[in-house]
Parts: structure tokens; sequence; C-alpha cells
């Protein structure tokens, strides 16, 4: 971690690290991190040498159960340090390689974006005989035709909206995540103003709102929903910039989707409640922490598929996987009254009494979404392409 001497703001120590440097830096990662055996660096697209070790060792030995060893590589939109969201994937592969231990050989490639290296890096990585390849966003079609003209090679993709023999998608359920954090910001908001800042309008942007909104309104009818939408994921500037915004416009309780903690750390500098989308990071609001999504869920997803790909028992999904998403643990200062608030909601969605998509809902162009009587799965909160009355700026 480091302080940034324009900003004041904590940065992890990679957030200086350019495309072209991780490339090179290939599967040592920023911290050097390679596990299982020998190491791979990828390519971008700026024509560096990707000669390697790995390129050259022996195939994978196969037995009648399956395999004895395998390599699994990860290629991540953020630095593994990143104090959010790739952090948390990358904590899921170092799961993964501690379940494995020398059955499987497991590396990453940080910071990859969305550009014609990106595919140079997938073809490579699948030349260099991974059997199984995850990536911690959507890469659409920068990855599928790769997978297409590598049967052989197991894919796993973030949000992923492709499935085939060896392409399938997954991602966290956590439009009820939301409701219970909406639960809790309505307990905590005289106004009932929540302030959200997101990246971009998907799914997850919808689910988020949609959810915070629909909790809150469990509390207080008049509850409102505000985000401010910043084309990205890690931008402490555009973070801060959107938090002060909203906090200007007189939100009480403030919440982002951010990859860093800027705009939690200027929310506890206001004396407003926030709440964080990746790993407990209390320590940037210690007073005004509420809660976060809980993520750990990574760790034994990975383990299973790399242990199907071990015992020869891998198969794509053909629907989407969605992982359980629980609420994170209160922060300190979070009055118990809440607390209970949100364990009642959350007790409720166990026992299946309570659904976070209920008609009848109008969207906020004033368009019937939902129907009286009807409601929406999690699967079907997966492909969410509308933000509801109640939610403005998405």
């Amino acid at each position: 971690m480091y302080k940034d001497k324009n900003s004041g703001l904590i940065l992890p120590p990679s957030a200086g690290v350019s495309r072209r440097k991780a490339l090179k830096m290939g599967a040592f990662g920023i911290g050097g991190m390679t596990l299982g055996g020998s190491f791979l660096a990828a390519c971008g697209s700026d024509g560096d040498d990707a000669s390697s070790p790995a390129t050259t060792a022996a195939a994978t030995a196969t037995t009648a159960a399956g395999l004895e060893s395998i390599k699994a590589h990860w290629v991540y939109i953020g630095p593994p340090d990143d104090n959010g969201w790739t952090q948390e994937h990358e904590r899921g592969r170092l799961s993964a390689q501690a379940a494995l231990g020398d059955q499987m050989e497991s590396a990453f490639t940080p910071n990859i974006g969305f550009d014609a290296g990106t595919t140079q890096l997938f073809e490579q990585l699948a030349a260099d005989g991974n059997d199984i390849i995850f990536a911690n966003t959507e890469y659409s079609g920068l990855l599928s035709g790769v997978a297409e003209a590598n049967p052989e090679t197991k894919f796993v993709e973030t949000n992923g909206h492709v499935f085939t023999d060896n392409l399938f998608g997954f991602y966290l359920a956590h439009e009820t995540t939301a409701y219970l954090m909406g639960v809790a910001a309505a307990h905590l908001t005289p106004n009932g103003r929540i302030g959200y800042i997101g990246a971009f309008p998907t799914a997850t942007a919808f689910n988020d709102v949609n959810g915070m909104l629909l909790g809150a309104r469990s509390v207080n009818p008049d509850a409102t929903v505000e985000a401010v939408m910043v084309s990205t994921f890690f931008d402490p500037q555009a973070a801060a910039q959107a938090a002060n915004a909203l906090l200007d416009n007189g939100v009480e309780f403030l919440f982002g989707v951010m990859d860093e903690p800027t705009f939690l750390q200027i929310s506890e500098e206001a004396g407003v409640w926030t709440g964080y989308w990746n790993l407990d990071f209390r320590t940037a609001a210690p007073t005004k922490y509420t809660a976060h999504y809980d993520l750990s869920a990574f760790g034994p997803f990975y383990t299973e598929q790399c242990q199907a790909v071990l015992d020869g028992t891998w198969s794509a999904s053909s629907t989407p996987i969605l992982l359980d998403t629980p609420l994170g643990a209160m922060g300190d200062q979070v009055p118990q009254e809440v607390q209970d608030a949100v364990a009642t909601a959350a007790a409720a969605f166990e026992d299946g009494s309570l659904n976070v998509y209920e008609g009848p809902l109008v969207d906020n162009t004033g368009n019937e979404v939902l129907a009286a009587g009807d409601t929406i799965d999690a699967q079907g909160a997966y492909e969410l392409n509308f933000a509801l009355d109640g939610v403005s700026g998405l």
C-alpha cells in the first residue's frame, strides 16, 4: 500500500503498473506469484518475447481416473492486490492451490483489458498447455473464439454469457445481498437517500440498485437510490468525484462497486454510512462501515472446478452457476437493532418467504416490468436490464 502524493488516498502497490508491464510480467503477476511448478509468461499485443520453460514441459500425465496433475491459469482485469474484486479472486486461486497442492500448477496474469492483445493472451495460455483457464470478468468475443479453437482446454468466465462444451459463465447471486444492504441503509439514513457509485449499466448494477431500493423501501417507502456511473472499476479520482457529488447532493448512505477504497475514506470523513462490494474493508471507514458482499465462495468454486478437471469429470454448465453471496459481518459501530433487522430479512430469504423481485414493479421510465404475483429468480436476475422507479442516474 502507498499514499498517492496528489490525492492523499491509500492505493495498492500495483496501482501504477501499466498493462504493458503487466503483460511482460506474465504469470509472475504483480508480486511474482506462481505456484506448483514451472512458470508461464503471457504475451500481449506489443511484440514482447513470450518464451518460457513451461512451453517445453511434457504433457500432463493421464490416468484411468483422470489426470495426475493439472495446469490452471487465472486472467485478471485488475491487480491481485487491488483491495477489491481481483484480490478476492486471487484469494480464491490461492485457496484452490492450497487445497490441491502438488496436483496443480497455478499462475495468473493481471491487468488485462479489452483489445486484440487479450485474445492473443488466451491463445498463448491454451497453447502453453493449461488444462483450465479462468477469467475474472467477461471478455466475451475476446475469449469465446479461442475456446472454440481449443476444444480440449476448459474455460470459465466470470459473468460470462457464452455456453459451449468447454466454456461457461459463473457469477454471484447478489440481488439478495443488495436487498440486505438496503435494509441496513434505510435504518441508518433519516432521509432514505442512498448513493451508488457504479461502473457500467449491466445486470450487476441493476441488481445492486434495485435490490438496495427494495430493501430500503421495506423499511422506508420513500427511500431512493441515486447512481453515478464512472465507466471503470478502478479510478480513485473518478470515484472521489462521484462520492463528493453524491454527498453534496444529500445522500446519507454511500455504496460503491469500486475496486479500491477511495469512496469509503471520503464517506468516513463526511460522517456518512458506507458499504463495499468486495472484501471487508472497515479499516477505511472505521466508524461508518456497514458491511460488504462476502465473496468467499470463490475459493470453494475454483477448487471444485480444478478438482473436476483432475478427476476427469469436468463438464461445462449450460446455464450460469450463481454462487451464494451473503452479506458480510457488520461494522463495529452498526447498532444492534440494525443488525437484527438485517438478520430477520436474511432468514426470510433463507426460508423462501421473501423474494427480491415480486410484482407489481415499474421501472424508472414508467413501464411495468413485473406483473402482480410474478417473481424473478436468481437466473432471471442475471439477465436483468432495468432500473426500478425510485432509482435515478441509471
